[in-house]
């Protein structure tokens, strides 16, 4: 895998260079020597560098993960407005570049490349569309963090030598998403090329057809609240023309000990600051959820908890209060004490979502179940099951989904039943909103991009604001990102009609406008 990157990392720097020289510049070029590379290795390495935002960040935000330390770390923890984190999705993306250092070229950039490469080639359609819905994915979540962000001339300086990219109206992009998943997934052909470098499917065509249109209706979805009647529209266009149908067509990289999980990574390097927020451990300890053992668990010493032997047991699990620092948490009610050089409280297990090998998950059959079950409690999707049939699925299926992570986390399904059919669980229509968003917070779970941007659409779960002091905020959540500072002397005009265009103010009290 390392050396797929680096050929693929040389390949992009090549600039190519045409001119009118009666031939003398293709004598020059070495036919054993390519300078561009398919557009198959280039989807592959867009394909693993998706961005899998670390646990710092909108996992914080939504309250499953803390850390109570001061310093650059628990930026989110405090809401502080804090470059390191909040420019890492902005720089994976674009260029690549993450903590300084350049490690590959961003997905938004190969993909750009990719679609210049194959446009109008009708031999490799399958791979122009598929890379059309994966480019879409890309801006979704570009969208959903920062508002108005460059597309249209995005990935341009190695195609047009547009190095300063003007910011497209957020409304705009989406509603270009929407066309171009639709298109893309409708132009899906399993007669036409197979894309073998396809590490999400192994090229199955079918299964991209259904990845399509789960990302259309994730889409549809977030016009929930600014536009109700568009919103009807585009998931009765993902409904129709066919959604993920079992946790086969979960979209997800796959990690082994050579190429191992960034976030897991990350994890396990400072154990002793990181632990499980309280409202989420008591949401799966409240509720009897046979998740919590595979997500929760206690240690002797934090500061050695990958070695260690987990305490998985329920009532051990507690969760780290919101609101304190490490200077404060003594204050907190029912403080549990320090525990060497960190504190008595739940941290990941490691085992499994913290293990280095743990699949990072970006769209999956939970998640589009409990989008159905909205819609469908919403009269969306008329033909359709009923709400609480998509509810089921939606659990069992996000339950089914730790077997991913190792055959030692299959719930068996009497257990998944049992769960479901709790009268705290229970599907009900008085609360169904706050019953499915809450299950799809869980059920996002590794993916915090998701679970941050469906709390802010749906509102649910009822999260209370973090109350510590120094905040950035004013509004009790987090509701975009920052533009990178980089912005500022780099692509000045262009940043200041975006920030004009957002509202006229660049901080993290500005909504998005999906969630207005």
């Amino acid at each position: 895998m390392k050396n797929i990157t680096s050929i693929l990392i040389s390949a992009i720097c090549i600039t190519l260079v045409s001119s009118c020289n009666k031939g003398f510049d293709t004598l020059n070029i070495s036919p054993n020597n390519p300078t561009q590379l398919d557009a198959s290795f280039l989807f592959t390495n867009a394909e693993f560098s998706t961005y899998a935002a670390i646990m710092e960040t909108e996992p914080t935000v939504v309250q499953q993960f803390i850390n109570p330390f001061t310093g650059i770390t628990s930026a989110f923890n405090f809401n502080q407005v804090n470059q390191t984190y909040t420019a890492q999705r902005w720089n994976a993306e674009f260029t690549g570049t993450n903590t300084g250092a350049t490690t590959s070229a961003g997905p938004v950039q190969l993909l750009v490349q990719i679609l210049s490469q194959l446009k109008g080639n009708a031999a490799r359609t399958n791979l122009y569309n598929e890379a059309r819905i994966l480019k879409a994915y890309q801006f979704m979540v570009l969208v959903d963090t920062y508002g108005d962000v460059p597309y249209s001339e995005a990935g341009q300086a190695y195609l047009g030598n547009i190095l300063t990219p003007k910011y497209d109206n957020q409304v705009a992009i989406y509603a270009d998403l929407v066309n171009e998943l639709t298109n893309a997934t409708a132009g899906l052909d399993p007669a036409k090329d197979i894309v073998t470098a396809d590490v999400f499917y192994g090229g199955n065509v079918a299964q991209w057809k259904k990845l399509g249109y789960s990302l259309l209706l994730r889409v549809g979805m977030r016009y929930s609240k600014y536009d109700a009647t568009k919103a009807q529209n585009i998931v009765q266009t993902a409904f129709a023309g066919g959604v993920m149908t079992s946790n086969a067509d979960n979209c997800y990289l796959k990690y082994n000990v050579t190429y191992v999980n960034p976030v897991s990574q990350n994890l396990s390097t400072l154990t002793n600051t990181y632990y499980l927020a309280e409202p989420f451990v008591n949401q799966l300890k409240n509720s009897g959820d046979p998740r919590l053992k595979y997500i929760s668990a206690k240690y002797p010493n934090p500061a050695a908890a990958t070695s260690g032997v987990p305490d998985t047991l329920s009532a051990d699990q507690f969760g780290l209060p919101i609101g304190y620092s490490s200077a404060t948490l003594a204050t907190a009610p029912g403080f549990r004490g320090a525990n060497g050089s960190g504190y008595n409280y739940s941290q990941i297990n490691y085992t499994y979502l913290g293990s280095l090998t743990a699949p990072q998950f970006f769209v999956t059959y939970a998640q589009t179940q409990l989008l159905l079950a909205e819609a469908a409690f919403r009269g969306w999707i008329p033909g359709g099951s009923t709400p609480d049939v998509y509810y089921a699925n939606g659990i069992r299926a996000a339950m089914d989904q730790w077997a991913t992570y190792s055959p030692s986390a299959t719930i068996p399904l009497s257990t998944e039943n049992a769960f479901i059919n709790n009268p705290v669980n229970a599907y009900s229509p008085a609360n169904a909103l706050n019953l499915i968003n809450t299950q799809y917070w869980i059920a996002s779970w590794g993916n915090g991009a998701e679970a941050w941007a469906n709390f802010r659409r749906s509102g649910f779960p009822a999260l209370s604001p973090n109350t510590i002091a120094g905040q950035s905020i004013t509004g009790g959540f987090v509701r975009r990102y920052v533009y990178p500072t980089l912005e500022l002397s780099a692509n000045l005009t262009n940043y200041q009609a975006a920030v004009a265009d957002i509202g006229g103010a660049d901080n993290m009290d500005t909504r998005v406008f999906w969630d207005k």
